[in-house]
């Protein structure tokens, strides 16, 4: 008897053997000249619902924070307050509409995630809140949050975008 037989994805119904890819190599992510996929083509993550509750929760954050800043005694910059509101407030619909719908809006958090990094920079040529410039320990970290977190809902997007990972209603139907 061969050890097949036993195979999750034969006792679930599913035969691939004798297709092209159970019998050929399959070389779609080899550079012509190479040998081997890239080593991050390696790394796979099947958690889709996971992915998807951290996307939305990194969003959140982000919202979170920047509404933390907007209430603080320091203006980063003249009218910072009503973009950094307006980040919090997009985040709060991305995040409703999330959990609420199954749709892929993984390019919108890109663009609060952008909007958020380019008021951090802006922030930077103003007066942003740090504790040597009168800000609460809190306050400063929020701020510093605004950016950390947009890029890690970056880093997470490009990640996603790769195949390194998977977010819902997505999946690499793993069989075994």
């Amino acid at each position: 008897m061969r050890g097949d037989e036993r195979s999750p994805a034969l006792l679930a119904g599913v035969d691939f053997r004798g297709t092209t890819n159970a019998t050929e190599r399959v070389s779609e992510h080899i550079k012509p000249g190479k040998q081997r996929a890239p080593f991050a083509r390696y790394i796979r993550i099947n958690l889709p619902r996971t992915v998807r509750l951290t996307l939305l929760a990194v969003v959140a954050f982000i919202g979170v924070a920047a509404a933390v800043t907007a209430l603080g005694d320091i203006e980063p910059f003249p009218f910072a307050d009503p973009i950094l509101w307006t980040i919090g407030g997009a985040a709060l619909v991305f995040v409703v509409v999330g959990l609420a719908t199954s749709a892929r809006l993984w390019a919108w958090g890109t663009a609060i995630a952008g909007a958020a990094i380019l008021t951090y920079l802006l922030g930077l040529a103003g007066t942003p809140p740090y504790v040597w410039n009168g800000a609460s320990i809190p306050q400063a970290a929020m701020w510093n949050l605004v950016l950390l977190l947009s890029l890690a809902y970056l880093v997470l997007v490009a990640a996603l975008r790769y195949g390194m990972i998977v977010a819902a209603p997505d999946n690499q139907n793993f069989m075994d």
